[in-house]
């Protein structure tokens, strides 16, 4: 790979949304041919907008509970991280270049961000993550690494070098806070500038350094751990099941072994644990709240409720979104809304689709539907849905 080829847009009358985004491919034409398999180089991807943040928002960001940060500042081949939130200060005592501010959530807290996700539809919302938006200084890096999942990396303002390699030795340096890889070996690098867009697969080593002050916005996507899964879906079971009774040996005899396991009591534990077993129904409940659960402390964004009766009189004059924070999936009859299952009525499925799709509904198309109103009541409560009123 000793560049990146830049695609040749072509015109799709169905696909034109994506002629900018994925370099003239249509989303089933970049899913075939460079999806988990090789880099895309993409120019001038998405248009400048009111996507593009300052350094003063991106500091104000840092300090909101939705979101997280982090300092990185390089000293030549070291670097030392400083957890957020961010002051002024903070930065102002920085040196002038080799430093970057990371904020992951950004979408969660900045409406025009979040609007970023919805240029990738085209995915299911169950793999999308979040955007993190950092800031670089001249020099700035977070070091060679590799990540585990896919990632578009949208340049904003200024321009940053990115250097890549095929996935090679995943041997890290010892950092507490950082996966800064031993070896690094670029096989192809490009410099990128406002609006351009790079998409690196899983385990692609990358090295991006900031050519001037500039943005870089990472669109990552989500892949369960395996581990994970297993770990999660045994504690899910463990709250699912409960196996009554306490083991017996009323008819124990006299041993000359003490420390043998017996077998009546080691026959027992077997029996107990062929009990454990689960059907499609709870491993999709499972795979629902796992895939929907919150990750951030939702809590702090809530506001305080109106009554429902005003809720419900007012519901025709706004329309409804889910909150970017929250996860909204289905699969059959069956809902999820972070990490919590809900059963959908088949009169009321459709709508329920059309929300969990299109994460907005407005609320005259709901204004007869006893079921959605309550459940919008109940979700607005809890801050997983916001209103908005219809212009």
């Amino acid at each position: 790979m000793k560049r990146f080829a830049h695609e040749n847009p072509h015109t799709n009358l169905l696909n034109m949304q994506y002629k900018n985004l994925l370099g003239g491919l249509t989303p089933n034409q970049f899913l075939k041919q460079h999806w988990q398999k090789t880099p895309l180089l993409i120019p001038n991807s998405v248009a400048t907008g009111n996507w593009l943040l300052s350094l003063d928002d991106l500091l104000e960001l840092s300090q909101n509970p939705m979101c997280s940060a982090r300092l990185v500042v390089r000293d030549q081949s070291e670097y030392r991280v400083i957890y957020g939130p961010m002051t002024k200060k903070m930065l102002h005592d920085l040196p002038h270049e080799n430093w970057t501010l990371l904020v992951r959530g950004v979408n969660h807290a900045h409406p025009e961000v979040n609007k970023l996700l919805g240029l990738f539809s085209f995915m299911p919302y169950a793999r999308l993550d979040d955007v993190m938006v950092s800031y670089a200084t001249p020099g700035g890096s977070v070091g060679p690494h590799f990540d585990s999942y896919d990632v578009f990396l949208l340049q904003g303002d200024g321009s940053r070098r990115w250097q890549v390699s095929e996935p090679g030795s995943r041997e890290i340096l010892p950092h507490d806070d950082l996966r800064i890889l031993k070896s690094f070996r670029p096989e192809g690098e490009c410099v990128v500038q406002t609006g351009d867009m790079l998409y690196l697969p899983p385990n692609f080593s990358h090295h991006g350094i900031a050519l001037e002050p500039c943005f870089t916005y990472s669109i990552g996507f989500h892949a369960p751990n395996f581990d994970h899964i297993k770990s999660e879906f045994l504690h899910y079971l463990d709250i699912q099941l409960e196996l009554s009774g306490f083991f017996q040996d009323k008819h124990r005899k006299a041993t000359n072994l003490p420390g043998l396991i017996p077998t009546d009591l080691l026959t027992t534990i077997q029996e107990v644990i062929s009990k454990i077993t689960w059907t499609e129904k709870n491993t999709l409940k499972f795979a629902g709240e796992f895939l929907t659960q919150l990750n951030i402390n939702h809590s702090n964004d809530r506001k305080k409720p109106e009554s429902k009766k005003n809720f419900l009189s007012q519901l025709t004059n706004f329309s409804y979104q889910i909150h970017p924070a929250i996860k909204f999936l289905y699969r059959g009859n069956l809902g999820f809304i972070a990490g919590l299952t809900f059963e959908i009525p088949k009169s009321d499925q459709a709508v329920i689709k059309q929300l969990a799709n299109k994460r907005i509904i407005k609320g005259e198309i709901i204004k007869e539907n006893k079921f959605l109103s309550d459940k919008l009541y109940q979700w607005m409560v809890e801050g997983y849905i916001e209103k908005m009123k219809v212009e």
